[in-house]
Parts: structure tokens; C-alpha cells; sequence
């Protein structure tokens, strides 16, 4: 696991009075949150401590209330673990129905959740999972060793989620409560893609259900804080408090419900109108609006082990330009990055030059990505064309209006060195489903956030590129034995300095190759009303160790379970 480096979490709070309204038990252990600003980057990716902010509980959490959250999007229904393909709303959608199988603690070591213990063999070939005993489901259905067999070998099966345990040979019950899994290879890392989607363990009664009825796939039962009460796609999910969760004490709230409201403007407004109390965004223009408002919203600004926001390039068409390492490298020879962070980033994103932000394993001070230089972009634009005619690209992004902005100053900035570009706009709900289909040509898009390296073998080895037309993580459909044979040491060897190195190869390999187009290093807000308290913190395992707040499985994220209304706020 990787070395524990300093957290990257600002955290702001409105001033608000005392609670004085009648208290929930007090959870044991008592523990105190400690919150680190950073100053980066800085070499070797370590960052340099500025400021240390203790968050010591003030109050004492009061059950009651409904948390309605604002979402930038629908998930791709249906609900099963095994075969949604969730962005950060629809991860914080499963978290209110569903437990992890692991989590990572604020030490970067992962730890069992739904699990007692997670042990490897001498060669990491085979990892014994013990099944956490005296938790049901929300049908009554008991959680064991089978229930876990049977989630993870749906995964296996899936065409979504498959693609996570590829290197799994098979998943063996040895025991009521003990499962085995089986790798083709070595595999340090299971446990970190434990805490991914694979981690969500769903009741194997319901998913024998959707088996029979996939119209069931929309009422997901799981283990989770919350018991599913009402879905309308593309509007809003409701679940209500689980009355015998497995964690005594929690949850706080009566229920959590999410809208999906996927203009940034009209998650603001309604938080600002009253008709949601916590939103959340990566729109670093907005996030720097509220700081401004500080007096009036708590948010969290999150960005460790954070997502990169990009232009995501399709290489799969050998007659499209993008094809072409020279028109890839005009496109990023083309931006001018330092105004794109004034202009469209509030000034909050740093200007990235690779796929790992400061701290994370792989980042690099110099990668060699390209930096501004219009003169040179419009030199191998011209060349290229001298052999092949006009340089004509689709660029796609969501109707969303910031988006579309950001976009046309892209396009604007392409067509000024002489390459001509067509917008598209589609709707968010629609946006993934296409990428996995490989159905575009280049794409705004986020991803790639994760606190171990191999989380983004899924996303990046050439075995995940698909055919267009056909699903595959594998976004961009790359092809490269340079990032495979990285991707495969990271995966395979326990020696941290290797798989540093191993990552670091792959930074430079991506600045080399101009596979994407890197606009920032993204910064999720997550902005809340005075009467919200304990949005990314006093979470803990079972042991009491405190849950890595934010970015678990993807950027953005949080747990809901330890969250509060303070109704005199």
C-alpha cells in the first residue's frame, strides 16, 4: 500500500450556534478529526504542510431530518453493483443502500467493512476474505460467505464490472463466513479494489429478483444505512433511515434524498432557495463563488487522490485526424492552460501535465507534457494536412451551459492554429453509456482519481480496449505495451519504489503520446446549509480507525451515514 502522505482537504464551516435539541448516544470511540492544507506540487509529488485545522466535534449529533442532495446527474440504471456505470452521483446514490466489502483508512491502509479480515498467501495469489458476522440485509436475507461469492461472481460476469477482476481466476465459499479468492498472477492490491465498485455487495435474494424480473433492478436492497423507498429516473431517489443497521447508533438522518439537478446554476440556486441542503460540484468557477458565502454555507474542498479533468481522446478510428500523434499534439501545443485555470477553473485547478495530481504515486514535476505554443501547434497542423486534407474533429460535451462555454473557448483556441471543430451537446444521462460504446471522437471528461496506482488499470491496459460499438473501460481504447507492462509491475509487485517508478513511466508515457489532453486537476466542493454537520467527518470502521474521508472509489465522494441535521442551525 502506498506510503501515508499529507490529506488535501479545505474545510470551511458557517458560524452557527449550539445545538440544544435532544442528543443520540454518544458513538464509542470518541475520535477528533485532523484536516491538512497543503501547499503543492512540490518534488516528488510530497506536499509541504502549511497549515493543520483539528476538527473536534463541537456538538452532539441529533437524529431527524432529511438530507436532500443535489446531484449533477442520473446514474445508468438499473441498480446492481454489477451493472450500473455510476459517476461520483451515482456512487453517493449506492452508498445510502449498499456497504463496502473494504475501506481505506486516513493511513491509506484498507481495511474490512462488510469484512473482519483480508489476507493474502506468500504470493499474493490467493486472498481470504472473512465475512463480518450478525449483518442482514434489507430483505432479512443473512449476509455471508455466499452472498459475497455470489456478488463478486457477478461481477466477474459482468460486462461492466468484469473488467475489474479480470486477473480472477475463481471465488471459492471455504466456509460460512469465508470466502476465497484465486488470481491468475500476483495481485498486491485486491484489497484497494475492494473499496471500488466491486466492493458494493447487493442481497443475493434480490439480485436472484432481477434475474427473474430486471424491472427490480430499479428497488435495490442492500446492507446499507438506508432502506430504498422511491426512484423516478432522471429526477430523484429516496431512501429512509434502516431502523436495524448493523452499525449501532447510525444513521442519524430520517432519510436521504437526491434530485438530480444537472445545470451547476441550478444545484446552486436551489441550495441557495432552500430546496436542497448540500450540493456538490467539480465546477471550480462555482466552488470559488461560495467561498464567497462562507457566511451563509459550510463546503468542503476536497482534491486528494482527486479526479483530472480532460479532453478525452477516442484512438480507435485509424481515418479520424486524433489518430495522428501530430494533430493530438497541435490540440495541447493549442491551449493556453494558465487561462483556461483563470477563465473556466476559478483559479482553483492547478494546470496538470498527467493523469496523478501532487501526492498521488506516478506524479512528476516535469512529464514532458506540451505546453502552450500556438506557432508549433499550427506547424504540425499544417504538416499534417499537406498529406491529407483538411484536420476536422467532433468535439462532445454535456448541455450543460458552463460545459458548453469551456468547450467553444477549446474549440476556439483548435480552430485558431487551423483545425476545424464540430460541438456537440448530449444530455448527462446519456454521456457515460456513450464512452463506454466508444462512440465519439473527443470528449470533455473526469476521471482517474484513486489512492493506489493500480485502480487505474481498468481504465488505461490495452485488454480493456474494445472495439467502438463495443463497452469497454478502456475509454480511449488505448494500445500501448509501454503502459501495459507498467500497469501489469504495478499490479503484480509489493515493492513501492517499483511501482512508483512503474507509474512514473506511465506519466511520461502519456505526455509522450498526447493520449489525452489534461485540463486540471479537479476540486470538488461540497457545499452544505448551516444545519449539515459531519459531511466528510467522524466516520469510522468498526474499530474506530476514521475512514479516508473523500475520493474513495472516485473523486467527490463521501460516506452519509455519520451525517446530521442540527435543527436550531
Amino acid at each position: 500500500m502506498p506510503a501515508r502522505r499529507p490529506l488535501t482537504w479545505l474545510v470551511a464551516f458557517a458560524l452557527v450556534g449550539a445545538a440544544c435539541s435532544a442528543a443520540a448516544p454518544a458513538l464509542e470511540p470518541e475520535v477528533t478529526t485532523t484536516v491538512t492544507t497543503t501547499n503543492a506540487p512540490v518534488e516528488n509529488g510530497e506536499a509541504d504542510v502549511t497549515t493543520t485545522v483539528s476538527l473536534v466535534p463541537a456538538k452532539t449529533p441529533q437524529y431527524g431530518g432529511t438530507l436532500v442532495y443535489g446531484l449533477e446527474a442520473d446514474s445508468l440504471n438499473p441498480w446492481t453493483p454489477q451493472n450500473t456505470a455510476p459517476a461520483a452521483s451515482g456512487h453517493m446514490v449506492l452508498r445510502s443502500v449498499f456497504d463496502m466489502l473494504a475501506l481505506p483508512t486516513i493511513d491509506l491502509e484498507v481495511k474490512g467493512y462488510l469484512l473482519t479480515a483480508i489476507e493474502p498467501n506468500a504470493d499474493f495469489t490467493e486472498w481470504t476474505l472473512e465475512v463480518r458476522p450478525g449483518i442482514t440485509f434489507h430483505d432479512g436475507t443473512p449476509l455471508d460467505a455466499t452472498a459475497v461469492a455470489d456478488n463478486l461472481n457477478r461481477h466477474r460476469q459482468s460486462f461492466i464490472s468484469g473488467n475489474l477482476l479480470a486477473d480472477v481466476a475463481s471465488v471459492d465459499v471455504t466456509s460460512d463466513m469465508t470466502v476465497v479468492v484465486t488470481s491468475t498472477r500476483p495481485w498486491v492490491s485486491v484489497p484497494a479494489v475492494l473499496t471500488s465498485q466491486v466492493g458494493y455487495v447487493a442481497s443475493p435474494t434480490w439480485l436472484a429478483e432481477v434475474d427473474a424480473d430486471p424491472a427490480k433492478a430499479l428497488e435495490p436492497v442492500g446492507t446499507g444505512p438506508f432502506i430504498f423507498e422511491a426512484y423516478t429516473p432522471g429526477v430523484s431517489f429516496r431512501a429512509v433511515r434502516n431502523p436495524d443497521y448493523w452499525r449501532e447508533g447510525l444513521p442519524y438522518l430520517d432519510a436521504v434524498e437526491f434530485r438530480v439537478l444537472r445545470g451547476i446554476g441550478d444545484r446552486s440556486q436551489a441550495l441557495l432557495d432552500g430546496e436542497a441542503n448540500i450540493i456538490h460540484t467539480a465546477n471550480g468557477d462555482e466552488i470559488a463563488k461560495f467561498r464567497g458565502r462562507l457566511g451563509s454555507f459550510n463546503m468542503v474542498e476536497s482534491a486528494e487522490f482527486g479526479e483530472t479533468t480532460y479532453v478525452l481522446i477516442n484512438l480507435a478510428n485509424p481515418l479520424s485526424p486524433v489518430s495522428d500523434i501530430r494533430i493530438r499534439r497541435a490540440m495541447a501545443l493549442a491551449l493556453d492552460y494558465e487561462l483556461i485555470k483563470t477563465a473556466r477553473n476559478g483559479d482553483l485547478f492547478e494546470v496538470p501535465n498527467g493523469p496523478f495530481p501532487p501526492g498521488a504515486v506516478g506524479y512528476l514535476e516535469d512529464s514532458g507534457f506540451p505546453t502552450y505554443d500556438p506557432d508549433a501547434a499550427r506547424a504540425l497542423v499544417e504538416e499534417w494536412e499537406a498529406e491529407n486534407g483538411p484536420a476536422q474533429i467532433t468535439f462532445t460535451t454535456t448541455s450543460d451551459e458552463f460545459n458548453l462555454i469551456s468547450a467553444e473557448l477549446y474549440a476556439q483556441y483548435w480552430e485558431a492554429v487551423g483545425i476545424d471543430v464540430q460541438l456537440v451537446t448530449i444530455d448527462q444521462s446519456e454521456y457515460i453509456g456513450l464512452a463506454l460504446a466508444g462512440a465519439f471522437e473527443t470528449y470533455f471528461w473526469r476521471l482517474h482519481s484513486g489512492f493506489d496506482p493500480d485502480e487505474q488499470h481498468v481504465w488505461w491496459h490495452s485488454r480493456n480496449a474494445r472495439e467502438i460499438g463495443t463497452v469497454g473501460l478502456n475509454f480511449s481504447r488505448i494500445t500501448d505495451p509501454v503502459i501495459d507492462e507498467a500497469l501489469d509491475t504495478i499490479r503484480t509487485t509489493a515493492d513501492e519504489e517499483v511501482r512508483r517508478e512503474a507509474a512514473e513511466r506511465i506519466n511520461r508515457r502519456f505526455a509522450e503520446q498526447v493520449y489525452n489532453i489534461w485540463l486540471g486537476w479537479a476540486v470538488w466542493g461540497i457545499i452544505s446549509a448551516p444545519e449539515v454537520q459531519d459531511v466528510i467527518t467522524n466516520f469510522t470502521l468498526p474499530d474506530g480507525d476514521l475512514v479516508l474521508p473523500t475520493g474513495v472509489g472516485i473523486g467527490g465522494t463521501h460516506q452519509l451515514a455519520q451525517i446530521w441535521i442540527d435543527p436550531d442551525a
